[in-house]
């Protein structure tokens, strides 16, 4: 139901993403640094340290039908990784940012990809085949503050993001020459021109939008804010009425949609939640408690350690362990499996430096509310 996997880390976990079979994961440890590992039998070994970044790298996606890696960081700048034969390398991409680059998404059909900056700027990239490097072209309408999250709508041309503005708005980022026709309409917009804002929605208490995403089918847009509220937009409805629901829990810090109309969301409460949408509700189906199968990481012992030094003996120390695999706040969630519109697994990572594999399939069958349709 829930596997944690043993890559002996002792640090916390910034960002992570799977290969096409999920044989290979590349995580970033909190550092300049990117690690990529393979997986032999039941055991994970590293395979290659990525090491172009010159400062914190912030997110990283993989493109599964390209096998390509795409990275970004506090350095202000993005690269894009190619394997050459059994080793990675990297090329050059030529934001044209002030700011740390600090999300990035491949488009559905791997000929771009979207980097969020602090530059009060989104960079839509794409190859340059003449001068052989990644270029960008900025969409700035609208944008006030540090792009936190994006998500690409299925249709390649229609771009989500969310910020410190508290506001996330949907941009047009259809490129001709790079994406050829448009062939699929969308609910959202009848036209979309380049770098247009198409949409923009805000919070309701002023909330930093930490994560957002599309639903499979692309009807629904759905995110999170630090007011602990979950929001969602459905355009086959009214694509300007905003629902919202706020929840008791801390802020959520990362969301995927699992199905059409539901989504899984985790953060500061250390425990993923499963969330249904239906019509103009929002509500709760799941709360993923599974109990430790192991004891806690060495990071949070030490932190525990020297927590309670000044209070008790340090051979007395008391083991604070919370009743989750996650033992500190999950930053980061992941699709590793899908049938059709349907997840069956998704991974969490987290600042304990956990990295966990939820299977949806058999947590169905453990909780009776969990129905993700």
């Amino acid at each position: 139901m829930a596997d944690l996997l043993n890559l002996n880390l002792n640090s916390s976990i910034s960002c992570h993403a799977w290969n096409r079979d999920r044989t290979q994961l590349a995580i970033a440890l909190n550092s300049k640094e990117v690690y990529v590992y393979s997986k032999n039998g039941n055991t994970w070994k590293l395979d290659q340290t990525l090491t172009e970044h010159s400062a914190r790298v912030l997110s990283i996606d993989w493109a599964s039908q390209s096998n390509r890696i795409v990275t970004c960081g506090s350095d202000k700048n993005a690269y894009v990784w190619s394997l050459d034969g059994r080793t990675w390398k990297p090329e050059l991409v030529v934001l044209r940012v002030q700011r740390a680059a600090t999300c990035v998404k491949w488009s559905p059909n791997e000929k771009k990809f979207a980097v969020g900056c602090g530059s009060r700027c989104i960079c839509v990239c794409y190859f340059e085949p003449l001068q052989k490097f990644w270029v960008a072209k900025h969409i700035k309408k609208q944008l006030r503050s540090t792009t936190l999250c994006l998500d690409w709508h299925p249709n390649n041309a229609l771009l989500a993001a969310g910020g410190s503005d508290f506001k996330c708005r949907i941009f047009g980022a259809y490129i001709p020459d790079v994406d050829g026709p448009l062939s699929d309409t969308s609910r959202w917009a009848t036209s979309i021109k380049a770098a247009e804002c198409i949409h923009e929605f805000s919070t309701n208490n002023s909330g930093w939008v930490y994560s957002c995403g599309f639903s499979f089918d692309g009807n629904i847009l759905a995110f999170v804010s630090h007011d602990s509220t979950i929001y969602m937009v459905d355009s086959s409805r009214n694509p300007q009425e905003v629902i919202s629901q706020r929840t008791p829990f801390l802020p959520f810090l990362s969301m995927k949609f699992i199905s059409n109309n539901a989504i899984i969301v985790a953060g500061h409460d250390c425990i993923p939640l499963v969330y249904g949408l239906s019509g103009n509700k929002i509500s709760l189906l799941e709360k993923l408690e599974v109990s430790p199968t192991k004891q806690k990481s060495s990071v949070a012992t030490a932190k525990d350690l020297f927590g309670n030094r000044e209070r008790i003996n340090m051979d007395q120390a008391v083991n604070a362990t919370i009743n989750s695999l996650h033992q500190n706040s999950i930053n980061d969630v992941k699709i590793i499996d899908q049938s059709g519109s349907k997840v069956t697994q998704v991974s969490t990572t987290g600042l304990d430096g956990n990295i966990v594999v939820w299977d949806l399939e058999a947590l169905e069958k453990r909780f009776t509310n969990l129905r993700m349709r």
